[in-house]
C-alpha cells in the first residue's frame, strides 16, 4: 500500500470501520423508516437495523444479499448535494461520471471499466436502471434527479436482473411512491457561489382505501459557475478571396460570460391496489433543460505552447490551459450562423435537452408466486448549437439534433415457496431508434461562395436496435444456512445503421459515392446481430440472519454496433465504424455482518475479472476521424471494505475503502495528437513519450497500452464521515462531515500527458437544526469545500494538434468547485 493510501487508513479513521465502494453508505440518522429494516438479533436501541435492497429484485436486506452493492439513502443525497448523476456517483469511491453533453451524452465508471463519451452509438458499460427500467444511454448523464427514496450501486458485471445485460455494473435508482397518509413536502436552497437556487415540492395524497397519488416537481436555475472568457476578435481564418462577406470578419465572442442552465422536472406516481392479488404502479416523468451549448460543459486542459491555447497554430489570447472554472467558447458570427442548418440567427451558443418516460410495473399474487410485467419507455431529445474547439474562435462550430427512443417490456415469474427452492423466469424486449444529424464548420476559410456555406458537412445518422432476451434464476436452500443461486441469460442483438452526408466539400462531398456493400448511394450501411449466453452462479453461507459469506462466478455483455460519431468521408469503410461486442467473467467472493449488538455494519469483498474486446474510441485529428478500437483485454483485481458504526443514539462514523488494479492486456491502439516539427522525416522523427511508430516507413503513432489502467480508473478511493445528532429542546441539531478520496488516473482514451488527473481528497459538510418529527429543518450545506477542480472525462482537442513538435491540446470534463447551500424545507 501506497503511502497516500496509508494517510487514508489512519487520518480517516477506517481502522475503526474500513469500508469500499461496494456496500452501504447510509447511517440510521439519514434512513425513513420505509429504508430501514430492524433486525431482530439487534434490538439495541442503537442498533443500525439493515436496509432493504432489491438487487435481486426480490426485498431483502443489505446483509443478507449476496451482491456487492453500495445503498445511498434519500437523506445522504440531500446532505451531499447529489442531484445529478455525477453527484450522485461521487458519494462510492471507483465511480466516476462526467456529463459530456455532446456525442454520447456522458460516461459512467465502476471499477475502472467504462465507455467513451465522444462517440454516439456506444452504450455504457454501466447501465442505470430508474425504477427497473435499464438505459445504457449515456445521455442519462445529463438528467438532474430528486424526489428519491433510494440509489443501490451494484459492482461487477450484473446479467440477470436489470434490462438486458451490463458488464461492470449498474447504477439503480428507485424515487419515491405516494404513501397512505395524505403529505405535501417543500424544499427551497440557494447556494451562493454559482448563484443556484432550487424549489421543489411533492404532494402524496390518497385517493382511496387501494389508491394512492404522488406529484413531485422541482425546477432549478444556475447562473453559473463557470466563466466564459471569450472576447471579440478579428477572425485570423477570414479569407476575402473565397468570396466570404466582410461581416465573417469579426468574432463577437461571448454573449454570457457566466454560462448557466436550469431545469424543470416533473414526475407523477400513481399506485392501486386494483385487486387484493393485483397492484399496478405508473410513474410519468417529463424533464426540460436549457443549457449554453455543449461547448461550455467543456474546457482547455492544455498542454500548450506558451500561456494560451492554439487552433490551427493560431494562438486565442482570451483562453487559458487550466483545469479550473473558466472555459473559452466563443459565439459565432450572425452572417456565418445563418448558413448553418439548425443554428440560431444571431450565433449565440444554446442547448435544449427535453426527456419523457413512462414506466408501467404490474404485479399478480398468484399465492406462492409473483407474475410481474414491466414495461417503459424513454424518448430524450437534445438540440444544440455551439462553439467546440474551447477557444474565442469556434472554428469547429455546429448544430446537433440527436433523439434516442427506448420501449421495454419485461415479463417475470417468481416464486415465494416454504419449501428450499425458488426460481425466477422471465423475458426482456428491447426496441431503440437513435437518430442524429450535424451540420458542422471546421474552418471558416473554408467557404463555399457558389453554397453560400461555411460547413465542411452536414450529416444524417441512424441506428436501430433490437434486443430478445430470456433469462432465469433457480435458488436452493441446500441447508437451512446454505443457498446455491444459479441463472444465465441469453441475448440476441440486432442494429442497422445508416450514414450519409446531406453536404460536404472535399473528402465531404459523399452524395455520389459507392460505398462497399451499401445498396444506396451516398450512404454507408451496416448490420449487426450478435448471441450471448451469461451464466451466473452464488453460494451463498449464513450463519445466522446477521451475517453472509459468499463466493460468485458471474459474467456481462454489452452489444457492439457501430460509431455516429465518425464524419463520413469518401475512404471511410464500415469496417472504420463498427466495433465488436464487450464480454465481463469472473469471481467475486464477499462478507456481510451486523456486530456489537447491531451497532456495527461491516461488508467485504474482493475480486478478479477480465474483460474482452473494451469498447474504446479515440480521436485522429490528422484523419478528422475517430479511431474505434476494441481493446485485447483488461485484467481487473481488487477489494472493497465498507462499514457503519453507530457509536450512541447521538453520533454515527461511517467509511469505505476500495482498491482496483485494472490493467491493460494485449492491446495496441491510437496515440494522442501530436504535431511532428516541419521536414520530419522517418528516419529523423522521434516518437513523444508511450508511443511508438507503426512501421519504419511512416510517422503513424501508435501506443501501447499493455500494463496500463483504463482510462478513469484509479487504483485506491476511499470516504469516511460521521453524523451527529444532538437533541435541542424538541428539535435536533445535526452535524455531518463527508471526506473522499481518489488515487490519480488518466481521464482520457489516450492517455495523453495533460489528462492526468492526480490524487485528492475532497470533503462536504452540513449543520442542520430539524423540527419535531422532522416537520421542517434549516439547514447549511458545503459540498466540495477545499474547492478542488478535478477532470472526469477528456479527449483530444479538434485543432490542437497544430504546434511543430508539441502534444496536442486536450478538452476536459471538470468537475464543479466549492457549493456552499442555504437550505429550508418542511412538510405536513
Amino acid at each position: 500500500m501506497r503511502a497516500g493510501s496509508i494517510g487514508i487508513a489512519t487520518g480517516l479513521g477506517l481502522a475503526i470501520v474500513s469500508s469500499a465502494p461496494a456496500f452501504a453508505q447510509s447511517d440510521v440518522a439519514g434512513t425513513s423508516p420505509a429504508d430501514v429494516q430492524e433486525d431482530a438479533s439487534a434490538p439495541s436501541a442503537a442498533s443500525l437495523g439493515d436496509i432493504v435492497v432489491t438487487a435481486r429484485r426480490r426485498q431483502e436486506t443489505l446483509i443478507s444479499v449476496p451482491v456487492v452493492v453500495s445503498v445511498l439513502s434519500g437523506a445522504d443525497l440531500t446532505r451531499n448535494k447529489a442531484d445529478d448523476l455525477s453527484r450522485i456517483g461521487e458519494l462510492t469511491p471507483t465511480v466516476i461520471i462526467g456529463s459530456f453533453k455532446s456525442n454520447a451524452g456522458g460516461s459512467i465508471a465502476i471499477r475502472g471499466i467504462s465507455s467513451p463519451a465522444n462517440q454516439t452509438g456506444f452504450e455504457q458499460s454501466v447501465s442505470v436502471a430508474i425504477d427497473g427500467v435499464q438505459t445504457s444511454d449515456g445521455r442519462i448523464a445529463t438528467l438532474g434527479f430528486f424526489d428519491l427514496a433510494q440509489v443501490e450501486v451494484l459492482k461487477g458485471p450484473q446479467a440477470l436482473f436489470f434490462g438486458k445485460n451490463s458488464p461492470a455494473g449498474v447504477i439503480s435508482i428507485t424515487t419515491a411512491d405516494p404513501g397512505k397518509d395524505l403529505e405535501v413536502s417543500l424544499r427551497g436552497s440557494y447556494e451562493f457561489v454559482g448563484d443556484e437556487y432550487k424549489l421543489e415540492g411533492a404532494v402524496s395524497v390518497p385517493v382511496s382505501d387501494t389508491t394512492a397519488v404522488r406529484l413531485a416537481v422541482r425546477y432549478r436555475n444556475l447562473d453559473g459557475w463557470l466563466r466564459n472568457t471569450a472576447q471579440p476578435i478579428a477572425n485570423p481564418f477570414y479569407r476575402p478571396a473565397t468570396g466570404a462577406p466582410a461581416g465573417a470578419a469579426f468574432l463577437p465572442g461571448t454573449s454570457d460570460t457566466r454560462p448557466g442552465d436550469d431545469e424543470l422536472l416533473g414526475r407523477l406516481t400513481i399506485v392501486s391496489e386494483i385487486t387484493p392479488n393485483f397492484t399496478a404502479k405508473l410513474k410519468l416523468f417529463a424533464a426540460e433543460a436549457n443549457d449554453e451549448g455543449a461547448g461550455v460543459a467543456t474546457q482547455n486542459i492544455g498542454p500548450c505552447s506558451g500561456p494560451n491555447p492554439r487552433m490551427f497554430g493560431v494562438a486565442d489570447p482570451f483562453g487559458e490551459c487550466k483545469i479550473d472554472n473558466r472555459t473559452t467558447v466563443g459565439d459565432v458570427p450572425p452572417i456565418i450562423a445563418a448558413t448553418i442548418r439548425g443554428a440560431p440567427a444571431d450565433g449565440q451558443s444554446f442547448g435544449k435537452l427535453t426527456a419523457y418516460s413512462g414506466i408501467l410495473d404490474l404485479d399478480l399474487d398468484l399465492g406462492n408466486m409473483t407474475l410481474s410485467s414491466l414495461t417503459g419507455y424513454s424518448r430524450t431529445k437534445y438540440n444544440f448549437f455551439s462553439g467546440f474547439d474551447q477557444t474565442a474562435y469556434s472554428q469547429l462550430a455546429f448544430a446537433n439534433l440527436q433523439t434516442n427512443r427506448a420501449i421495454s417490456e419485461e415479463v417475470r415469474l417468481t416464486s415465494d415457496f416454504d419449501g428450499p427452492f425458488d426460481f425466477m423466469l422471465g423475458a426482456f424486449y428491447q426496441t431503440t431508434k437513435l437518430d442524429d444529424t450535424n451540420d458542422v464548420k471546421i474552418l471558416d476559410s473554408n467557404y463555399n461562395a457558389a453554397a453560400d456555406r461555411y460547413s465542411s458537412y452536414n450529416d444524417l445518422n441512424a441506428q436501430r436496435g433490437k434486443t430478445y432476451s430470456a433469462f432465469g434464476q433457480a435458488i436452493f436452500n441446500v441447508t437451512d444456512q446454505l443457498e446455491l443461486a444459479g441463472g444465465l441469460r441469453w441475448t440476441r442483438e440486432t442494429k442497422r445503421y445508416s450514414k450519409r452526408n446531406l453536404y460536404g466539400i472535399g473528402n465531404f462531398n459523399t452524395v455520389a459515392t459507392n460505398f462497399p456493400g451499401s445498396d444506396e448511394v451516398g450512404a454507408l450501411k451496416g448490420n449487426f446481430e450478435d448471441d450471448n449466453l451469461s451464466p451466473e452462479v452464488t453460494l451463498s453461507y449464513r450463519p445466522d440472519n446477521t451475517k453472509t459469506v459468499f463466493v460468485a462466478y458471474k459474467t456481462g455483455y454489452k452489444s457492439g454496433g457501430f460509431g455516429l460519431t465518425n464524419p463520413l468521408q469518401r475512404a471511410t469503410r464500415i469496417s472504420d465504424v463498427d466495433f465488436e461486442s464487450e464480454k465481463a467473467r469472473g469471481f467475486e467472493v464477499g462478507a456481510k455482518g451486523l456486530f456489537l449488538d447491531g451497532r456495527l455494519r461491516v461488508n467485504a469483498a474482493a475480486f478478479a475479472y477480465k474483460f474482452s474486446n473494451l469498447q474504446v474510441n479515440t480521436y485522429d485529428a490528422a484523419a478528422i476521424a475517430y479511431v474505434i478500437n476494441n481493446a485485447g483485454s483488461v485484467r481487473q483485481r481488487g477489494f472493497e471494505l465498507d462499514g457503519n458504526l453507530k457509536v450512541s443514539d447521538y453520533f454515527s462514523l461511517r467509511a469505505a475503502l476500495a482498491h482496483v488494479n485494472a490493467r491493460f492486456r494485449n492491446f495496441v491502439g491510437q496515440c494522442y495528437g501530436y504535431a511532428f516539427p516541419t521536414g520530419t522525416t522517418r528516419p529523423t522523427a522521434v516518437a513523444p513519450p508511450n508511443c511508438s511508430f507503426v512501421n519504419s516507413t511512416t510517422l503513424t503513432l501508435q501506443q501501447d497500452y499493455g500494463g496500463r489502467a483504463p482510462a478513469r480508473s484509479p487504483d485506491w478511493a476511499g470516504s469516511a464521515g460521521f453524523t451527529f445528532d444532538l437533541p435541542v429542546g424538541s428539535n435536533s441539531l445535526q452535524i455531518t462531515g463527508d471526506s473522499f478520496y481518489s488515487d490519480s488516473y488518466f481521464a482520457g482514451e489516450t492517455m495523453a500527458p495533460s489528462t492526468k488527473q492526480d490524487s485528492f481528497f475532497r470533503f462536504n459538510a452540513s449543520v442542520g437544526l430539524n423540527g419535531p418529527d422532522d416537520r421542517w429543518s434549516l439547514r447549511l450545506l458545503g459540498r466540495n469545500l477545499t474547492n478542488k477542480y478535478f477532470l472526469l472525462y477528456s479527449a483530444d482537442r479538434t485543432g490542437g494538434a497544430s504546434v511543430p513538435g508539441a502534444i496536442g491540446e486536450q478538452r476536459g470534463v471538470v468537475a464543479r468547485g466549492r457549493e456552499v447551500a442555504l437550505e429550508i424545507s418542511t412538510r405536513f
